[in-house]
């Protein structure tokens, strides 16, 4: 069999190129139609890029992965796109799946679903060998996706159990309560900027590209993305570590506490330069192996049909879109600006001025109110916030609302505690919080179509119906504090103080009147 030999042809390598031109600017506006449909998450993508410093790096993503698309313009060029309808058929299960996170406002799963939605289109433009050619630069697209917050309590925990063996093994004493760490000089927090999840995505991202440009064996993939996973969360709780063990040397929490993130990005420097070294010591030979050229004949593929591919691409992923702005249709908008809060019975009484420094941080609300009450002896903090119900989703549940603010608070425990609410039996999330000897004890749930739950996904899971039923309810988000160290029997005092509050069912309906 003779093959077609593109280095030394003119005609094939121009027709190579050429293919690949019209195929590269299909997909080029695919990815500007992609954006324009689906506008609301790439400008919550492009706001976490720049007001987060754990996704920094997001914005290299692109240029990398058209860094890793150069590399291979040697095997580009032996193989021609082949458009095909068929991958198309994924795309109704992606816009089902991008419905239901977008009704759920789960914002990383409408990203990604997103991010699946151009893989699939990208597929259907250039065909599967072809995709395959370029497996590597598109998957690496999906850390466009700031994804992976979820992982931050679990890391603050693990960092902070790193931290503590570490001081136990230089004889520091401490003392240790989830986050936090007394030693004699004073205390420490493990906040979530201290977690080391900035550190551990980008050392990911860096990995995956690093053993891109080095590596072709799977086992050396897997061992040095495995490296880019442990070695920074190992290194982080030496860091946190060497922090506080700095802090006792000199004496003073406060002397270290001011640029100990500087610190961290100069040992993590450190850190990714030792993996460095470590991954060129097993480099691979990266040279391009002679391929063989997919097509036999120089005839390019159809620019109709490769548009074909392109666009219905576009028309089925906008059908999701489409279909939450029709149910949406004619559902009235709640005015929320002539909206009072709850009320309380006595012998409670709202103060003028708030007595506790404590309030969560929630997203999105129509409304909010954050009020201390006092009976005489005891004062208890309630916060409110209040959405209207939407098929395209609000910010009720979100992962990045906080029952306190977490650059000062510290959670160190919890649990569902069930309780009485209006003579019903419901269940609340009970958490204690820290802010370094203090100690608050919070109560919070949340009241969906007359429902009150305390999990968030319970809470979701009724949210869901709102895709076949109307959506024209408001739901709320409660949180009660009260603190323990000036109060005797503090779960009684949210108890009593539940019991003289408004029913939040009847509140929350006379929105609807």
């Amino acid at each position: 069999m003779i093959i077609p030999d593109v280095q030394h042809d003119p005609l094939l390598r121009a027709t190579s190129r050429g293919a690949w031109l019209s195929s590269a600017t299909l997909l080029g506006l695919a990815a500007a139609a992609l954006i324009a449909l689906f506008w609301p998450e790439a400008r919550s993508a492009y706001d976490t890029w720049t007001g987060t410093t754990a996704y920094n790096h997001c914005f290299l993503i692109a240029p990398l992965s058209a860094y890793l698309i150069w590399q291979r313009r040697d095997v580009l060029e032996r193989m021609l796109p082949n458009p095909s309808l068929l991958p198309l058929i994924l795309l109704g299960p992606l816009t089902l799946v991008w419905i239901v996170a977008k009704n759920l406002s789960v914002v990383e799963l409408e990203q990604l679903t997103i991010m699946t939605m151009f893989q699939v289109i990208a597929v259907t433009v250039l065909g599967w060998r072809a995709y395959r050619g370029l497996l590597v630069p598109f998957l690496y697209l999906f850390f466009l996706v700031p994804t992976g917050y979820f992982l931050v309590p679990w890391l603050q925990n693990l960092t902070a159990s790193l931290a503590v063996k570490g001081l136990l093994l230089v004889g520091t004493p401490v003392y240790w309560d989830s986050t936090l760490i007394e030693v004699p000089s004073g205390w420490y927090r493990v906040a979530e900027a201290c977690a080391g999840i900035r550190f551990l995505i980008a050392s990911l991202a860096f990995g995956v590209f690093f053993a891109a440009l080095l590596y072709r064996s799977i086992w050396r993939w897997v061992a040095f993305l495995s490296l880019s996973v442990i070695v920074p969360v190992i290194a982080n709780g030496i860091r946190v570590f060497g922090t506080i063990e700095l802090g006792e040397m000199s004496g003073s929490a406060a002397a270290v506490e001011a640029d100990h993130i500087i610190y961290g990005w100069g040992f993590f420097s450190l850190v990714t330069l030792l993996l460095m070294a470590i991954g060129f010591r097993f480099a691979e030979d990266r040279k391009p192996a002679v391929a063989r050229p997919l097509p036999r004949s120089t005839e390019t593929p159809r620019w109709t049909r490769t548009v074909l591919a392109g666009a219905l691409g576009i028309l089925v992923s906008a059908s999701g879109p489409a279909y939450i702005e029709w149910r949406g249709y004619g559902i009235p908008n709640i005015d929320f600006a002539a909206a009072s809060e709850p009320g309380v019975m006595s012998p409670w009484h709202p103060l003028a001025k708030k007595r506790l420094d404590w309030e969560p941080i929630v997203h999105g609300a129509d409304r909010s109110f954050r009020t201390d009450y006092s009976d005489g002896p005891n004062v208890v903090g309630r916060f409110v916030a209040i959405y209207q119900a939407s098929p395209s989703g609000n910010y009720l549940v979100r992962s990045s609302n906080r029952i306190a603010d977490p650059e000062r608070w510290a959670t160190v425990s919890r649990s569902s505690e069930s309780i009485r609410i209006n003579d019903q039996e419901e269940t609340v999330t009970e958490e204690r919080i820290a802010e370094g000897d203090r100690r608050m004890l919070v109560w919070s749930f949340y009241v969906i179509d007359g429902r009150v739950v305390a999990a968030p996904l319970a809470a979701r899971l009724i949210q869901l119906r709102d895709l076949f039923g109307r959506a024209d309810r408001v739901e709320a988000f409660f949180a009660l504090a009260v603190d323990e160290s000036n109060t005797e029997n503090p779960r009684n005092v949210l108890q009593n103080f539940l019991a003289a509050m408004e029913p939040a069912r009847t509140y929350l309906d006379s929105f609807g009147q």
